[in-house]
């Protein structure tokens, strides 16, 4: 069962006080509770990765606060794009778009990896449209390219993941039902979901002062991109990003990213059944 944090401002910390809230009591659970955490990674989706300096520089900030060894990656972004738009195979194929890189220690020469020593990626998380997973006539499109994708993934050993999206701030009532929908997709194709919409949710109810949305109640909000980058954090090294000293390209108030930081593991957490 999903809880509710209460923010208090009754001392310079976070006081985050549990209590049931039957909205964000999903009917689906998540098939994929654990991965391998990853030594690469890809981001495929649209504005809402690329927003607030893209999400990867933020989940790479974290990384490097954890003290993590990451080799690899990418970010493949379309404004408006859908998952039909990309064709993943091609994206994470040993002679594709990841295969070269510019050394910036040899004079910027653009060189080769080899890849035949390893995998192009361990990990990429798939986002589509924001409002994809719940529209009848995109949902049975989406699932077909879902499943395509994720067999494409593994195929190349690729740990398939399907970020879950948040509600658009004047319709909380996507909350549950991108729940539902995205966690019943990512279980039909054995893919691991990213519980981002569900954290939007949390720090919502728990403090609505802390504004996750732009001014178009749709896109990230500084605080919006650090809280996905958060729980992405979370959700593929199985770790806690609570107390890491790292604040976002778009920076956001230490004591605010605390709060979302607390918020991204309690929603990872209570999502897939894993001990705090």
């Amino acid at each position: 069962m999903f809880k509710l944090f209460q923010f208090s401002v009754l001392s310079a910390s976070f006081l985050l006080i549990a209590s049931s809230v039957s909205a964000l009591e999903t009917s689906v659970k998540s098939a994929v509770t654990s991965m391998e955490a990853p030594s690469s990674y890809m981001l495929v989706g649209n504005s809402y990765t690329y927003y607030s300096g893209g999400l990867n520089g933020v989940i790479n900030g974290l990384i490097e606060a954890a003290g993590i060894k990451v080799k690899r990656d990418r970010m493949v972004t379309i404004g408006g794009a859908g998952l039909g738009w990309f064709n993943v195979w091609d994206l994470v194929r040993p002679s594709g778009m990841a295969s070269t890189y510019v050394d910036h220690s040899d004079g910027g020469k653009i060189k080769n990896f080899d890849f035949t020593k390893e995998k192009v990626f361990d990990a990429v998380i798939l986002q589509d449209n924001s409002r994809g997973f719940i529209q009848p006539q995109r949902q049975q499109v989406l699932k077909i390219y879902v499943k395509q994708h994720a067999y494409d993934l593994r195929c190349f050993g690729i740990q398939p993941l399907i970020m879950m999206t948040w509600a658009r701030k004047n319709k909380p009532e996507m909350t549950a039902q991108l729940a539902e929908a995205t966690t019943k997709v990512a279980n039909e194709a054995n893919a691991m979901v990213v519980p981002v919409g569900l954290a939007f949710a949390e720090a919502i109810k728990a403090d609505s002062s802390v504004e996750l949305h732009r001014t178009d109640t749709t896109h990230p909000s500084p605080e919006g991109t650090y809280l996905a980058a958060c729980v992405t954090f979370a959700t593929m090294f199985h770790r806690s990003p609570v107390g890491l000293k790292y604040y976002g390209i778009e920076k956001v108030d230490p004591k605010t990213a605390e709060f979302l930081q607390k918020v991204a593991w309690h929603t990872v957490c209570e999502f897939f059944g894993w001990q705090k």
